[in-house]
């Protein structure tokens, strides 16, 4: 697994980690079983917490029931095991809990992200957006609007990002990716000028490029430039990518300063197609 693939796999894992309480009504037992799987899920103890949660679904009221299957279907999500959590978590879109089926969806918007169906995962995080609240709203919303920009939808990506900005509340990382989200839709983020740029690498998917640019925002911060942007241009078969760049450069010798404090994965080429 490449370094830009395990980083997807732990955005998106840490996008899903749920809130420990849920208002629940059971006898003394069940709400040993409960606090089990909630738990081991929130020690990220994955396996453990989606065999509870299957064990825990047997049994108990319905809503019980709905609760233990999402547990059950984020834990296979954040396993791998995503047609396991797809089919898990289907059916409780349609649950009366708004935050049941909110998570849901928001997880199902995220394997629709990572599998690049950007048209249903905008359709489920906008879903997923209305239901939640605060910054699990707001996260719902900023990618939302990702993968209403990978269908080159800009203006309804921008009014998601505008909606994760009111949504947002605690969570300072967030705040600032939703401002480099806005900044990079609305035309207002600083990138230079020249022919030169550092490519920081080139993805078949718009997630996978998007995932690396966060990689890099810190780094590009530091080093006084402004957050990795993604372009779309085509390699050298002539296959469609989705290039992560940042900064231009008058000269190849500024580019190559730059070149040197963001890392081995930095690569100097011209600004083309932007």
């Amino acid at each position: 697994m490449t370094a830009s693939m395990r980083a997807a796999k732990a955005t998106l894992t840490a996008l899903i980690l749920l809130s420990a309480t849920f208002q629940v009504a059971c006898s003394s037992s069940q709400k040993g079983q409960q606090a089990d799987y909630k738990e081991l899920y929130s020690q990220h103890r994955y396996a453990d917490a989606y065999k509870a949660a299957l064990e825990a679904q047997t049994s108990g009221s319905s809503v019980q029931k709905e609760q233990a299957a999402l547990i059950a279907g984020l834990s296979a999500a954040a396993l791998g095991k995503n047609d396991e959590a797809e089919k898990i978590l289907t059916p409780l879109l349609k649950s009366g809990d708004q935050t049941v089926s909110g998570k849901a969806a928001a997880q199902l918007g995220l394997i629709a992200y990572g599998a690049d169906r950007h048209a249903e995962a905008a359709t489920l995080l906008t879903e997923a957006s209305n239901k939640l609240t605060g910054d699990e709203a707001a996260r719902a919303s900023l990618y939302a609007g990702d993968a209403l920009r990978a269908q080159g939808r800009t203006s309804e990506a921008r009014a998601s990002y505008e909606r994760a900005q009111t949504q947002v509340q605690g969570d300072s990382t967030l705040k600032v990716l939703i401002s480099d989200r806005l900044a990079a839709v609305s035309g207002t983020q600083a990138t230079g000028s020249g022919q030169f740029t550092v490519q920081l690498g080139a993805f078949s998917s718009w997630q996978r490029a998007q995932v690396q640019a966060d990689r890099y925002r810190a780094r590009a911060q530091a080093a006084g430039l402004a957050s990795p942007r993604i372009v779309q241009t085509a390699n050298q078969q002539g296959v469609k990518v989705y290039a992560v760049r940042v900064g231009r450069f008058a000269n190849r010798s500024a580019a190559e300063n730059v070149q040197r404090n963001l890392g081995a994965e930095a690569k100097i080429t011209t600004a083309t197609n932007e």
